[in-house]
């Protein structure tokens, strides 16, 4: 079984991430790079900066665009020449989010509206309510493309979604924003071994049929 899945949900298999992410105005690939970079500084004893190939294989990137990313990166001192992130001017304010995150094939757009889902969250509810306006703006995606993440999202047990209604002045019922509950990452985990096992069942079903087909004869 893969490693991923051992792993537990506690607050000591997570990292952080500061609040100030968000105005400074990073693609969703930027801001997935210097996520994972966060992460690796954080929990690998002996840090090294990934190459563009594992950068682009984790996050769903070309390895262009990794690399465009990643000098821009260093460009601009959020991460120095060894890949180390630096957040010398950030606030004292901090969200976090899960290690595991990387490794449940999501891609760096939906980690990017994940994250700021996170971000809003209310820590004792784990629930947040922004508008598709608001996440569209803060990551940098169009609506109709954060509406898709949002939908792999609930897919794949990150989160749930509630539609919500109020009644304006005029007394009339209106749709409100959507109602984002996080889940435990451990709904995802359990959700991404689930579609492993079943992809490994057709793989090995499909192996063994074509073993039983009899051969064309001459």
């Amino acid at each position: 079984m893969n490693t991923l899945f051992r792993l537990r949900d506690s607050k000591q298999c997570r990292f952080q991430m500061p609040n100030d992410v968000w105005n400074w105005e990073l693609k969703p690939q930027g801001f997935a790079i210097l996520a994972y970079l966060c992460y690796l500084h954080t929990h690998r004893k002996n840090f090294a900066v990934p190459g563009a190939d594992e950068i682009a294989v984790q996050l769903h990137m070309s390895v262009d665009m990794a690399m465009e990313q990643l000098d821009q990166l260093n460009h601009r001192g959020l991460i120095n020449e060894n890949g180390v992130p630096m957040f010398k001017n950030a606030s004292k304010y901090f969200f976090s989010l899960p290690n595991e995150l990387f490794f449940l094939n999501t891609g760096h757009g939906a980690i990017t509206v994940y994250a700021y889902l996170l971000y809003c969250e209310d820590r004792r509810t784990h629930q947040c309510h922004p508008s598709y306006r608001t996440i569209s703006e803060a990551v940098h995606l169009t609506v109709a493309t954060v509406m898709k993440h949002i939908t792999k999202l609930v897919d794949r047990k990150f989160i749930m979604v509630e539609n919500t209604t109020y009644v304006d002045r005029q007394g009339m019922k209106r749709n409100g924003n959507n109602l984002y509950t996080i889940l435990p990452i451990q709904a995802a985990m359990d959700h991404c071994y689930q579609q492993q096992m079943l992809q490994l069942e057709e793989r090995t079903l499909m192996q063994q049929q074509s073993k039983n087909t009899p051969c064309s004869p001459l």
